[in-house]
């Protein structure tokens, strides 16, 4: 369900709002919801639909760039834009832009390493790039640490929840991963409809696979099948909209 600003969002409104198929479909599969989403204005949700837009293709990139995956200790990144801290922290060097230090990432990803939940953090980054360009994300991004779920100035938070969207992450957990591979306790994904998502380190697989991948780092004589928590890890989008406009 959609509220703006008063009155309820009707399926054949959909056709009055100017936006591609891709939107169209989102917008049709929150209708489909339980879940009330509540805007002000029309320009909050076409704000949002832009950036789930963004954040699907930022994913896809991002599976796409050849960066690896590495645990904190063995991250690495470009040099010319990032420092990294004895934490594993990807830094962002003294005057060096935001905006084309997030891009390298994707354009130069052999030259990176980093782990699933910064993974996240830097395809919301590139998605926010996008949406309102280069310019105004430098004027916004000074600093950046990528380091786990760290992040500056993204309203990003955590519920439970079954209302699964494009562009939202979502996690798959391995509730009996070997404890010398601690690394495969769960996987932070990117939900990119139609039962595929984006996972650092995989790749762009189904549900299914996903979950047996996961179960192939299982302790021995595990019971419990990997699987996908009813959890929801997205964008704050109206505080989101109200801090760039």
């Amino acid at each position: 369900m959609i509220y703006i600003s008063g009155y309820w969002l009707r399926p054949e409104d959909t056709e009055k709002l100017n936006i591609n198929q891709t939107q169209k479909n989102m917008v049709k599969l929150m209708l489909s919801m339980p879940v009330k989403y509540d805007y002000s204005t029309v320009s909050e949700l076409l704000f949002e639909l832009n950036y789930r837009e963004n954040t699907v293709k930022s994913a896809k990139e991002l599976i796409h760039s050849r960066s690896k995956f590495a645990p904190f200790s063995k991250t690495y990144g470009n040099q010319e834009y990032w420092r990294v801290s004895p934490e594993g922290a990807l830094q962002l060097k003294y005057r060096a832009p935001a905006s084309k230090a997030i891009l390298d990432i994707f354009g130069s990803g052999s030259l990176y390493a980093f782990e699933c939940a910064t993974a996240i953090v830097i395809i919301f980054y590139k998605a926010l790039i996008e949406t309102i360009g280069e310019q105004m994300f430098d004027q916004l991004y000074q600093t950046i640490i990528l380091y786990d779920w760290h992040y500056e100035k993204l309203p990003i938070y955590t519920e439970h929840g079954n209302d699964f969207l494009p562009g939202d992450c979502l996690y798959f957990k391995n509730p009996e991963f070997d404890p010398e591979k601690p690394q495969w306790r769960g996987e932070n994904v990117i939900n990119l409809g139609n039962n595929l998502y984006a996972g650092h380190g995989l790749g762009i697989l189904s549900a299914e696979e996903i979950i047996e991948d996961l179960n192939r780092y299982r302790k021995a004589n595990a019971q419990v099948s990997a699987y996908l928590l009813s959890q929801i890890t997205r964008i704050d989008f109206p505080t989101l909209y109200e801090f760039v406009k």
